[in-house]
C-alpha cells in the first residue's frame, strides 16, 4: 500500500496525521525510542512524545518499561479492526440521538404549507428516495404497475435494503427476470410480487412507480423511455406530503390490486 494510501486510512480511523505518521513508521521500522521517532516524523523531540503518549491511550502501540522506552506498533488487522467496532459503536449511538429528533421534525414539517416537491436527475431523486425510505416506520409498498428498466428497479432495491422496517413491491411481470438477475440486491426483509400483467416498452412514456413508506406520504418515481430505453437523466420524483390524498391514492391501488387478475403471481426467494 502506498504511503498517502495508508495515512489517509489510519486518519478515516481516527489517528491525527502525526500520530497516523508515527504509527505507520513503527509498523515499518519496527521497535523505536522517541528520538528514533523524533527524526522519523520530523518533529521536535518533547513534541513526539506527545504523539506516542497519545497513540498508547489510543490502544495503537505498545511501550517498553526500559529507559528509555522503546516502543512498537500493535498488530495492524487487530487494532483496525477495534478501532473499525469502537467507530461503528459511537456512529450507532450519535444516530440513535439524532433519530429523537424525527418527532420534532415530523411535526415543523406537517406544519409547512407546501406538500408538493419535485425532484429532477437520478442523483436527485436518488437522495430523495432513500431519505423517503429511510423515514418510514412500518412496512414499505411499493407498487410499479408498468415495466421498468432494471436500472430503475435496482436503484429501488438499494434504498430498501438501507431500511429496517420490511418492503413489499408489486412489479409488473415484465420485470420477473431483471428481478432475477438483481438477486443480490435483494434483502431478507424486501418481498417482491409479480402481480401486473407483462408489458413491453412502448416507444415513449413516461412510467410511474409508487413508493408509499406511510399513509402520509407518497414518492412517485417517474422515469423517461424513448424508443424503449430508459433516459436516466430525465428521472424525476414528485413527492407529496398531503395525507388525505395520499390515502385516497393507497386506497386506490390496494383495490386496483385486490380486482386485478392474479396470472403468474410469483413471489421471489428472500436474501
Amino acid at each position: 500500500m502506498r504511503e498517502e494510501e495508508a495515512l489517509a486510512a489510519l486518519e478515516r480511523l481516527g489517528l491525527t496525521r502525526k500520530e497516523a505518521k508515527a504509527y505507520l513508521g513503527l509498523v515499518r521500522t519496527g521497535v523505536s525510542t522517541a528520538s528514533e521517532v523524533s527524526r522519523l516524523l520530523g518533529v521536535q523531540y518533547p513534541a513526539v512524545y506527545r504523539v506516542l503518549h497519545s497513540l498508547q491511550g489510543k490502544g495503537w502501540i505498545e511501550a517498553t518499561r526500559d529507559r528509555p522506552n522503546r516502543y512498537r506498533a500493535r498488530n495492524p488487522r487487530v487494532v483496525a479492526e477495534q478501532a473499525r467496532q469502537a467507530h461503528a459503536d459511537e456512529l450507532g449511538t450519535a444516530a440513535e440521538q439524532i433519530a429523537t429528533l424525527a418527532e420534532e421534525y415530523t411535526a415543523r414539517t406537517r406544519s409547512l404549507e407546501a406538500d408538493l416537491y419535485l425532484y429532477k436527475g437520478p442523483e436527485s431523486v436518488g437522495n430523495k428516495l432513500r431519505e423517503v425510505v429511510l423515514s418510514a416506520t412500518g412496512e414499505v409498498l411499493v407498487v410499479s404497475p408498468f415495466a421498468v428498466d432494471p436500472e430503475v428497479l435496482r436503484m429501488i432495491l438499494t434504498a430498501l435494503r438501507r431500511s429496517r422496517q420490511r418492503s413489499r413491491m408489486i412489479l409488473n411481470q415484465a420485470n420477473s427476470e431483471d428481478v432475477a438477475r438483481l438477486r443480490t440486491d435483494l434483502g431478507a426483509s424486501i418481498r417482491i410480487e409479480s402481480r401486473f400483467p407483462p408489458a413491453r416498452l412502448p416507444d415513449t412514456r413516461l412510467a410511474h412507480t409508487f413508493v408509499f413508506p406511510s399513509d402520509r406520504e407518497l414518492f412517485i418515481l417517474n422515469s423517461f423511455y424513448r424508443a424503449g430505453s430508459l433516459v436516466l437523466e430525465k428521472l424525476q420524483g414528485l413527492w407529496i406530503g398531503d395525507a388525505d390524498y395520499v390515502r385516497l391514492q393507497l386506497e386506490a391501488m390496494v383495490r386496483g390490486l385486490a380486482a386485478a387478475p392474479r396470472r403468474r403471481v410469483r413471489a421471489l426467494p428472500r436474501g
